[in-house]
């Protein structure tokens, strides 16, 4: 998943990944500070949904 952010007029990459029962999450270092379009807010939703869906407790409302 990639992102713009404020400081760069490039993009930075937010990693998404599951270890056995975790999910891990790697931000851009100037996460409080990134911009996201509607489409790559909607990307972001759906592959956490389906990543935490995959988790043994089933993700629920974390």
């Amino acid at each position: 998943m990639r992102c713009a952010t404020v400081e760069h007029d490039g993009s930075e990459t937010l990693e998404l990944s599951l270890t056995r029962d975790r999910l891990m999450i790697i931000t851009p270092t100037v996460y409080n500070r990134t911009l996201w379009t509607a489409e790559q807010a909607r990307g972001l939703r759906d592959t956490l949904t389906r990543m935490l869906g995959r988790l043994p407790t089933g993700g629920g409302s974390r």
